[in-house]
């Protein structure tokens, strides 16, 4: 068995260990960002006409963002609004 291979050259191990180190905090001081908290919203209307679709425009002029619309029954539906939390 030829021992030359099986070690490790100690200032390679050591630079290897330092340039990770070094890898490891420029990402991670890169990726540090702030999370958004949103507050939640349902607009219930009638989907029939346009009432439902009245509700989600008054809403957006009041700074809510639309998220998404169900129906919960053959006439009535909701619509769910987000915004930053302040």
């Amino acid at each position: 068995m030829n021992t030359q291979q099986t070690r490790f050259d100690t200032k390679s191990l050591l630079l290897g260990a330092a340039l990770g180190a070094v890898v490891m905090f420029s990402v991670a001081a890169t990726t540090t960002a702030t999370r958004t908290t949103w507050e939640y919203r349902t607009v219930p209307g009638q989907v029939l006409g346009n009432e439902l679709g009245q509700a989600i425009n008054a809403s957006v002029t009041e700074g809510w963002e639309f998220v998404s619309a169900a129906s919960s029954t053959e006439q009535w539906g909701f619509a769910v609004m987000r915004r930053e939390k302040k």
